[in-house]
């Protein structure tokens, strides 16, 4: 089994037509995740993989952070937990940096 940290995630962007967010809606949003991964890199990849198949286009940069894991790891990298969260456009940082502590914190 490869050597995996454990990441969360965090991004603002938007979610897009014909997304597949259960009850999400067109705009602004923050997505986050929990990742097992080998590397920052891979972590991110993942969370762009996830945006993609899900609808949601990142705008900003992505928080990567290191935290305790809720799940433990399998033999691939993968993506679990994941969150998006509507918002107003204006307040899009605020809501990244909310979502981000909300993840260290739990």
């Amino acid at each position: 089994m490869a050597d995996f940290k454990h990441f969360s995630l965090v991004a603002g962007g938007d979610t897009v037509e014909d997304h597949q967010i259960p009850d999400g809606v067109v705009g602004p949003a923050v997505m986050s995740m929990k990742v097992w991964g080998e590397s920052v890199e891979q972590a991110v990849d993942v969370l762009c993989e996830v945006g993609n198949q899900i609808g949601f286009k990142i705008e900003e940069n992505v928080e990567v952070h290191l935290t305790p894991a809720k799940q433990g790891k399998k033999d691939e990298p993968f993506a679990y937990d994941v969150r998006v969260i509507p918002c107003a456009d204006h307040n899009r940082d605020e809501a990244v940096q909310v979502e981000a502590d909300n993840l260290r914190n739990e």
